[in-house]
């Protein structure tokens, strides 16, 4: 369930995957060096508690599933968010949220070096 700042997901387990129920809250912060996103991700996997955040550049904000991602693989959760079909368009709308926030434009140019080499 999307709303602006924030994503609720909640997966029964499966045979491949531990149930979760897990809220990604996200904030527009500016610093000196520029616009990033924060943002924190809690709630339980597997009835473990579950705790992250991290920050990203405006530019590189859009690979937050990534992120997020890499941070659900110590808890269990080997398939990314981004594979969950039935979040896509909640997905979407934090998608045109972020953009509106940030004031990002289709064609906005991203910093290729950062987006390849700031994996939090």
């Amino acid at each position: 369930m999307f709303k602006p700042g924030r994503i609720a997901i909640k997966q029964s387990p499966s045979r491949r995957i531990p149930g979760y129920e897990l809220a990604l809250d996200y904030e527009i912060e500016k610093r000196p060096q520029g616009q990033f996103v924060n943002f924190e991700m809690h709630g339980q996997i597997a009835g473990n508690p579950v705790h992250e955040r991290f920050s990203l550049h405006r530019d590189v904000a859009y690979n937050f599933l990534h992120s997020a991602g890499l941070r659900l693989r110590k808890y269990g959760v080997m398939q990314g968010l981004e594979r969950t079909p039935e979040l896509r368009v909640d997905f979407e709308k934090a998608y045109a949220d972020l953009r509106r926030r940030l004031g990002v434009e289709p064609g906005h140019p991203v910093d290729l070096d950062r987006f390849l080499l700031d994996r939090p």
